[in-house]
């Protein structure tokens, strides 16, 4: 297999994108993957058209003193309810117990997760921005819209049968820990299919490697 711009010249690697056969002098590798003239081009030409506006590591750290508001700035709808859903939990969990007990652990928690949740939404401003720069090759790191769509609509619901039926939920009160496990569940789900896509895609590209070689 001879290079797609140097039919007398052997390939030595693939094209990422369009699979064009590459000489030495073709090959333009970026953050670990083989791409072609052609293919960089027209990248940086989309993403100019995109150019997603950036988002302030700042901002987001200051709208995390309202738990959640940060990440959701950022994109990341689900870990920002979470976040605020951690908090509000732990903050009735203090002011409902009496007597000697574990409120001295929960409030040193509490502070840590709050500091924590300030941090984390910086942190993401800064990893979405990347991305847009190009330095990140994953997808956007955010979370659908979709995803903060059905939780406020949850939520809506739940305070439209509260105030205005005047339904009691007092159901909600014995409950609220399988919130907390769902959303692990969904967590550890999505690790894992974004764990078996990588994968899969770092096996497409050693078969690659492996028929060129061959």
């Amino acid at each position: 297999m001879n290079c797609a711009n140097h039919e007398q010249v052997p390939a030595t690697a693939v094209c990422a994108t369009c699979g064009r056969p590459l000489c030495g002098d073709c090959t333009i590798r970026l953050q670990g993957r083989v791409t072609c003239k052609t293919c960089l081009e027209s990248r940086e030409l989309e993403r100019a058209k995109r150019a997603p506006m950036q988002k302030s590591p700042t901002v987001a750290a200051f709208l995390s003193l309202m738990p959640g508001l940060g990440q959701v700035y950022v994109g990341y709808y689900l870990a920002g309810f979470i976040n605020i859903l951690v908090v509000a939990l732990l903050i009735n969990v203090i002011a409902h117990m009496h007597g000697p007990g574990p409120q001295p652990f929960l409030g040193l928690f509490l502070a840590f997760f709050w500091l924590f949740n300030m941090f984390d939404a910086g942190r993401r401003a800064n990893l979405y921005n990347r991305h847009i720069a190009g330095t990140e090759e994953k997808a956007p790191p955010t979370d659908s819209p979709l995803v903060g769509g059905i939780i406020l609509l949850i939520i809506g619901i739940l305070l439209t049968l509260a105030i205005t039926f005047d339904i009691r939920l007092t159901f909600l009160e014995t409950i609220w820990p399988l919130i907390l496990v769902a959303a692990a569940v969904y967590l550890l789900v999505r690790y894992w299919r974004t764990r078996n896509a990588l994968s899969r895609g770092a096996d497409r590209a050693a078969a690659a490697e492996r028929e060129l070689d061959g």
